[in-house]
């Protein structure tokens, strides 16, 4: 007799399901990156010759996950993992092990919030914690009955992880259900909120919640085995009996109201969110020779990141307060007006319109403690009159040091918080050498190229600018290209097309 899959301990034959996965993912062009703990009798090593504790494997976009999923299972039968969370793009560069595209797994790259989450760590006999000693079957049944009363929001989807048990609510956008919420830094804050209040209150009810809540997290592959207890991973996913089998979803407000946290959460104008994630790349050319239009769009995007920033505080304060008053943090406000007025200006130098400004302003002041305006009007004058005051003068030009002593970010909150503008100096130059150095990323584009062409053969300079613009590369253009076909030695032949200029291609 076949035995449960989630309580089997054989672990010969893959029994990898794909379906959960695609439960979380149901937008086809957001990516799941893939990792695992490796085998600790057999582990790779890393540069510095030491055994690798945890390893990426590769990323996949959604829509090709079904079909191209067996192909994978070799390398994710065993302490495996997935993103929860959908990402933008694959890495860049191609995985060491797989030679697949790697994962970029930092929460700036997120994409969508697919579900909040809890991981219940029991099945520990040996730990005096209350809860640890449950197995995963009486974990489940108390998890359920936490939400039959009331405690946490029903679960769209239960896992027994192996040993321990993992609970996911699926997440909808506001305005369009059939979609994932945007993973915007202000709204991964409050998932973040969310997952944290999940485990404490878990936790309260006498399941031992794991102290994890970020967005970049990665939870057992379905179907896996745990490679300490044999045991293999199942899920399912939860359906309310008396709608017909409709499943659970939830918008993160929605989870925010339940678990009684303050939903800041304002909208900033769509050109100025593009302004601020998706800073231009290239080059443009001056039509009008002494002006400077990238140094123009610079400071456009310097503004939109800047507002972007402000709303994401706005978020992690849950809301802001009046001024004189203490956060809890012990930071004073500067006062409703005084951030409004900020936020405006930033707007304002994103080439926001006035009617865009007045709507992202009347947002935030109505998130406000207590919402703005509350006072006569010679003290809290209208939302209407701050924006004709921000847009009848120039925007002043903060600095960064005014911006993080008005709003009380020290240099652990713009680290937690990832802010990209309204930081320290210091912090900023910490980040600048975060980054890999120029000549890495060099080294990596052409090692991409070698292994192109030796698995796929001659190719021009052109074709491998587009195969760089699809595999992420930024700023890779057919002379980037040209000089990485050069530098990896390929010879060149000229041809000549019919009526055309002549071409080159590269063989090995």
């Amino acid at each position: 007799m076949k035995k449960n899959s989630i309580a089997s301990t054989k672990a010969e034959t893959p029994a990898l399901d794909v379906a959960p996965i695609l439960a979380l993912h149901i937008e086809p062009d957001g990516y799941v990156g893939f990792a695992r703990y490796p085998d600790p009798e057999n582990p790779p090593l890393d540069k510095d010759g030491n055994p690798k504790t945890f390893e990426n494997l590769f990323s996949i976009r959604a829509d090709k996950l079904r079909s191209m999923f067996p192909s994978f299972a070799a390398w994710l039968t065993h302490d495996s993992l997935f993103t929860v969370n959908a990402y933008h793009r694959a890495a860049w560069w191609n995985n060491p092990t797989t030679g697949l595209p790697d994962v970029l797994r930092k929460e700036t790259r997120l994409s969508k919030l697919t579900a909040c989450y809890s991981d219940i760590d029991c099945g520990r006999e040996e730990s005096d914690e209350p809860g640890a000693n449950l197995d995963w079957r009486q974990a489940l049944c108390a998890a359920g009955a936490l939400a039959d009363t009331g405690e946490i929001p029903h679960p769209s989807m239960m896992a027994a992880s192996g040993r321990g048990v993992y609970l996911f609510w699926f997440l909808r956008d506001e305005k369009d259900p059939a979609k994932l919420p945007h993973a915007w830094p202000e709204k991964i804050q409050l998932y973040k909120k969310c997952n944290e209040a999940l485990g404490e209150r878990l936790k309260k009810c006498g399941l031992p919640a794991d102290a994890v809540y970020d967005a970049a997290r990665v939870l057992r592959v379905p179907g896996s085995v745990h490679r300490k207890t044999g045991r293999r991973v199942g899920y399912i996913i939860q359906a309310q009996l008396d709608l017909a089998g409709q499943g659970f979803f939830y918008t993160l407000r929605e989870m925010a109201d339940f678990l009684g946290i303050p939903a800041a959460i304002s909208e900033l104008p769509a050109a100025t969110r593009t302004l601020a994630k998706h800073p231009k790349t290239r080059r443009r050319e001056t039509i009008n020779p002494g002006t400077a239009p990238r140094r123009i769009k610079n400071q456009q995007a310097l503004s939109a990141r800047r507002a972007e920033d402000l709303i994401t505080i706005e978020s992690w304060r849950e809301g802001f307060i009046r001024r004189g008053k203490k956060y809890p943090d012990g930071s004073t406000s500067p006062g409703r007006r005084r951030i409004l007025t900020m936020y405006a200006g930033f707007l304002l130098g994103a080439k926001a319109t006035r009617e865009e400004t007045i709507k992202a302003l009347q947002a935030m002041a109505a998130n406000m403690k207590p919402p703005y305006p509350s006072d006569p009007p010679a003290d809290d004058p209208p939302i209407e009159t701050i924006v004709q005051a921000a847009y009848s003068e120039k925007p002043p030009k903060w600095k960064r040091e005014t911006l993080c002593k008005y709003l009380g970010v020290t240099d652990e909150v713009a680290r937690e918080l990832e802010l990209k503008t309204i930081r320290s100096e210091a912090v900023a130059i910490e980040e600048y050498k975060a980054r890999p150095l120029h000549k890495d990323v060099i080294e990596k584009r052409r090692k991409f190229a070698r292994q192109y062409i030796q698995k796929y053969g001659k190719i021009s300079s052109r074709e491998l600018a587009n195969i760089y613009k699809q595999a992420g590369f930024v700023g890779a253009n057919h002379e980037t290209a040209n000089q990485d076909l050069n530098a990896n030695d390929y010879r060149t032949e000229k041809g000549h097309r019919k009526g055309g200029r002549p071409r080159k291609t590269y063989k090995g």
